[in-house]
């Protein structure tokens, strides 16, 4: 396009992933129409130089994307910092990298949402999910997760299922655990702590320039900015903003009533309208490990398909 849209799709596309998770989400978005005039704008994040990035600008090319380059430095609110910084375009819409569109019409539905003046951020999906009381229960204090697992060390067995790595013994996961919530738990949030997750949401660009997002080395700071007391969710809701989750039926739910949609580790997630690598994995998960993660969102409000 020569004239610059209202809204922008910024997918980010990291180096380090190579181009496989790239032509999933081309692909999709080849395949299910957004029915809303926008700009696509890759974010590349690692990349050195125009020879890497040449396959996959010859890949999006009938797209004719527009191109943002930033540092491997931090991690994807990062570099979504920076894109908003770099375009001017009113709106973006950010999907990372493992993003994959399944419904059509989805950046329309997105858009539907964020047009009340009330709401500050429309995204795919939604959680209740808290880290530190996930770590809490770990260690036998209790809490909300203890009346939604039938016991920890089936919890914890499941979640290393999930993410391939060997179940450490008792004593040395219950040591591991206090050390990271002894480390990290005055920045987070206990359940529920209502977030909109970062695979996919809408928002207007000035706005979300105006929030604090500074630079996530580490995946416990990228856990503060998401679902702790100074993310992006909180801060929204702090100016009187609402952030809602917007289902392929275009029904955006409020964070009280995000449990009762079939789209984030709910039922087989029917209603979805961008799926991740998380999405995929409740897909393909046993039984258990469908029941762990549906409670680690939802609590007792879990309904694992």
């Amino acid at each position: 396009m020569t004239a610059r849209s209202r809204t922008a799709v910024v997918h980010l596309v990291r180096h380090s992933n190579g181009l496989r998770p790239f032509e999933t989400f081309m692909r999709s978005y080849e395949r299910q129409p957004a029915e809303l005039e926008h700009d696509l704008v890759l974010l590349f994040k690692g990349f050195e130089g125009g020879a890497a990035q040449a396959p996959y600008l010859e890949r999006a090319a009938a797209h004719a994307p527009r191109v943002v380059d930033v540092s491997d430095c931090g991690f994807d609110l990062t570099a979504y910092a920076a894109a908003a910084a770099a375009l001017r375009h009113e709106r973006l819409c950010f999907l990372n990298s493992f993003s994959e569109i399944v419904a059509p019409g989805w950046l329309a539905l997105l858009a539907a949402a964020l047009d009340d003046d009330a709401t500050g951020a429309a995204g795919a999906t939604g959680t209740w999910n808290s880290h530190l009381s996930y770590q809490l229960f770990l260690l036998g204090l209790g809490g909300p997760y203890a009346r939604s697992f039938q016991s920890r060390r089936a919890a914890n067995r499941a979640m290393h299922e999930l993410s391939g790595t060997r179940v450490p013994g008792d004593v040395t996961n219950w040591l591991y655990t206090f050390a990271q919530v002894a480390r990290h738990s005055r920045g987070m949030r206990r359940f529920p702590a209502t977030h909109l997750r970062t695979n996919a949401f809408l928002v207007d660009r000035a706005l979300f320039s105006s929030l604090r997002v500074g630079v996530t080395r580490t995946k416990w700071a990228t856990y503060e900015l998401e679902s702790g007391r100074r993310s992006i969710t909180n801060q929204l809701q702090a100016r009187g903003l609402a952030t809602v989750v917007v289902d392929r039926l275009g029904v955006a739910r409020m964070p009280p009533d995000w449990h009762l949609g079939d789209v984030f580790c709910q039922a087989d997630q029917e209603d979805l309208i961008v799926a991740d690598n998380q999405t995929r994995s409740y897909n393909t998960a046993t039984p258990s490990q469908r029941a762990v993660m549906s409670a680690q969102s939802w609590g007792s409000h879990a309904r694992p398909g």
